[in-house]
């Protein structure tokens, strides 16, 4: 079993790996492949997704789904805050922005969709399968690496590897409504580029899913003012009590992760 210490008191979770002689007198443990303890003292520490290329597949693999179960989309989450309540994610807001794709790969598109979001604003990013599309096989480990080496987060934002592991189709409705089950009073946010914003009325439950949302932000793909009016008013939209937030323009625009992958000759 792989022992782990973790200093929470650093916001993006740092962690080290355990010395032999060290004792711990009271742990935590993680499907029988880690065990951890939550230390006040942050000597020698690193980011957790800085650790992971150093471990045994099913180690780093234990350490992707554990530091996936801190956030409140998990289901592991009120299990793991019984049991460790120190090490689960928490913050002051009231409001939480999800920002979710595949991220196939993560570019300067993404990376400006997180870069317009207000500093203060707390925003998990959800990488995870496209759920109108055939399931593929993803690789969790890679995945987080990936994005951890390319992606720049302010203090507010964090990388939430929760769906990685379920290799199924995760649509945003059943777990947008599962969240406002377990914390009705928090308000729920989405973060998408205006090229999804344009079709989120073809998204799975829509209706019912921006009835639960308290906004959403939107980030400029080379629309025009008349394809931005057009969007307002789908029906979808005009039917709910929901606050839409343009963000504002930058230069990436016009990439796309299909694009990379055809360059690259990854499909």
């Amino acid at each position: 079993m792989l022992r782990l210490i973790f200093y929470t008191k650093d916001v993006k979770l740092k962690v080290r790996l355990a010395y032999n002689y060290e004792v711990f007198e009271q742990s935590c443990r993680w499907k029988d492949k880690l065990e951890f303890i939550v230390s006040p003292v942050g000597d020698f520490m690193m980011l957790w997704t800085s650790l992971l290329p150093d471990l045994e597949p099913v180690y780093a693999e234990a350490l992707v789904e554990l530091v996936g179960a801190r956030f409140p989309v998990s289901k592991h989450y009120q299990k793991l805050k019984k049991e460790c309540p120190d090490f689960v994610f928490t913050n002051d807001t009231n409001e939480w922005i999800f920002y979710g794709g595949t991220f196939n790969p993560w570019h300067q598109g993404h990376q400006s969709c997180v870069d317009l979001l207000p500093d203060e604003k707390i925003c998990l990013i959800l990488p995870d399968r496209n759920p109108q599309k055939d399931i593929r096989q993803i690789n969790p480990v890679t995945t987080i690496l990936e994005i951890s080496s390319r992606a720049k987060f302010k203090k507010n934002q964090f990388l939430a590897p929760t769906f990685l592991l379920e290799p199924k189709k995760n649509p945003t409705i059943d777990w947008v409504e599962q969240i406002k089950k377990d914390f009705p009073h928090h308000k729920l946010s989405l973060l998408m580029g205006f090229d999804s914003f344009m079709e989120i009325h073809s998204w799975i439950r829509s209706k019912e899913l921006l009835s639960m949302l308290h906004s959403i932000y939107v980030v400029s793909r080379l629309e025009d003012d008349s394809k931005r009016t057009m969007a307002l008013q789908q029906k979808d939209l005009l039917k709910q009590d929901l606050e839409i937030i343009f963000l504002g323009r930058h230069d990436y625009e016009n990439i796309s992760s299909s694009e990379i992958r055809k360059k690259n000759g990854r499909m």
